[in-house]
């Protein structure tokens, strides 16, 4: 495929993401209930694959909605940068029963929770040349992704453990999938009771989205790499860099150490909202 054609793929897929964020508020306006065949799967198929918001803080798509016993979030990432702030460094959705703009008082849930010795990237350097490259590029992901995204952190629920696994029996679940645009969704339910809710009494209640950023330090540091930061650049001694192939490496030849203005991994970024349960 040459590069005018790849060209234009590349703005078929998005001009189309585009016009449809700027039809959606920033933050969601009103109460949802969950589709009856809702599945927490990580495909946004029973929502028609559509959002009722999309915030510019944090570059997602997302969807918060309610049945009799649970709470659902869904989110979507179409950037690849930002894909890959999500996947180094997980999503965290506080809930404030007490209706405050309040952290510590919350009860908070971080997915994926990243494993730094069993990192996925996705390449922000290379683009499928087929339809059929795309569908196998997409399996491995999800392959890789399946096998390093295994666990969930959970703060402010005293009966439970900080750390649980994705297979828990606890009332929470979350997994993730990509599609063939490389295009990543998030779903997370959570039970009602864990979080003090009841929909036959809905009350509103305060809720924060946190991408707090991938702490590269800790990365470089796993795969057994010294890093250095001054004035917003990373300095890397050694491969692999987040998101770069070895082949772009290869074909490119650049020096090492590499200096990478990484920003957009690394910052953390963050939205308040407001919910009200949602009766039949």
């Amino acid at each position: 495929m040459n590069f005018k054609h790849l060209s234009l793929l590349l703005l078929s897929i998005v001009i189309p993401v585009i016009i449809y964020a700027q039809k959606l508020p920033g933050i969601q306006q009103s109460s949802l209930r969950a589709p009856s065949n809702v599945k927490i799967d990580g495909k946004s198929t029973e929502w028609s694959n559509k959002f009722q918001a999309y915030n510019h803080a944090t570059d997602i798509f997302y969807t918060m909605a309610n049945d009799d016993d649970n709470l659902y979030l869904t989110i979507q990432a179409t950037e690849h940068t930002n894909i890959n702030k999500i996947l180094g460094g997980g999503i965290i959705l506080t809930i404030n029963p007490s209706n405050q703009k309040n952290i510590k008082n919350g009860i908070s849930i971080t997915y994926p929770f990243p494993d730094m010795h069993n990192r996925v990237w996705v390449n922000l350097k290379y683009q499928p040349a087929s339809q059929t490259e795309a569908d196998s590029i997409m399996k491995v992901k999800n392959t890789d992704y399946a096998n390093a995204s295994k666990l969930i952190k959970v703060t402010g629920i005293k009966s439970m453990d900080s750390l649980i696994s994705v297979y828990n029996h606890d009332g929470i679940k979350a997994a993730g999938t990509f599609n063939n645009k490389l295009f990543f969704t998030y779903e997370l339910s959570i039970s009602l009771k864990q979080l003090g809710l009841d929909a036959n009494a809905p009350a509103k209640f305060t809720y924060n989205i946190k991408l707090p950023g991938v702490d590269m330090a800790a990365v470089y540091n796993a795969a057994g790499q010294a890093t250095t930061l001054a004035g917003g650049v990373y300095v890397v001694p050694i491969g692999p860099l987040p998101g770069v192939s070895d082949e772009y490496i290869k074909n490119n030849q650049p020096s090492f150490p590499v200096k990478v203005h990484i920003e957009a991994f690394t910052s953390s970024t963050d939205f308040w909202g407001e919910y009200t349960l949602a009766k039949k």
